[in-house]
């Protein structure tokens, strides 16, 4: 059976750690929102602008030719916009923005449970009552489900780096 103290110090420990979990996730996927959003944005403006109506109008592209091949410039853009335009449906980047922005929502409001928690136990020397709140919380954690969303080794040791720098915990 383990003493009242050992308990108290795995959930302060645990608490800290699911805080740290929390803060990185949350900045992770906060970084692959901004991403995906940027590149939703810039594939529609260009789209937009290579519209086969608006690049029609130019007749200055015409004259333009690629590298002194045949291909004028309007013909290798209005093929460049005409791919971009069939891989954009199948891309689907509002969808997993969604669902990216859902999964960030939830680490936010989750890491700021953690915060609260952790701060109750910097308040209070007892765990009384607040084991339960941890362990709700750690369940809301166990159901979070990131499936079929983009993942970035580079960006998560990034994102790593900020939370060990915002806490103190770096040389």
């Amino acid at each position: 059976m383990q003493t009242l103290e050992v308990r108290e110090e795995y959930i302060r420990k645990a608490v800290w750690d699911g805080m740290l979990g929390t803060d990185f996730n949350k900045r992770y996927w906060d970084h692959l929102i901004r991403r995906y959003s940027k590149r939703d944005k810039y594939t529609k403006i260009f789209l937009a602008t290579m519209s086969s109506s608006t690049v029609a109008s130019w007749g200055i592209w015409n004259e333009i030719n690629i590298s002194g091949t045949d291909i004028s410039l309007w013909k290798g853009l209005s093929a460049i916009s005409a791919v971009t335009a069939i891989a954009l449906p199948i891309l689907d980047w509002p969808k997993t923005i969604s669902r990216m922005s859902d999964l960030g929502g939830k680490w936010s409001r989750i890491e700021y449970e953690y915060e609260n928690l952790w701060l109750k136990l910097q308040d209070d020397t007892s765990i009384n009552g607040l084991e339960d709140e941890y362990m709700r919380i750690r369940g809301e954690v166990a159901g979070l489900d990131d499936t079929g969303l983009p993942e970035d080794v580079k960006l998560k040791q990034q994102c790593r780096n900020e939370v060990l720098e915002s806490r103190g915990l770096t040389n």
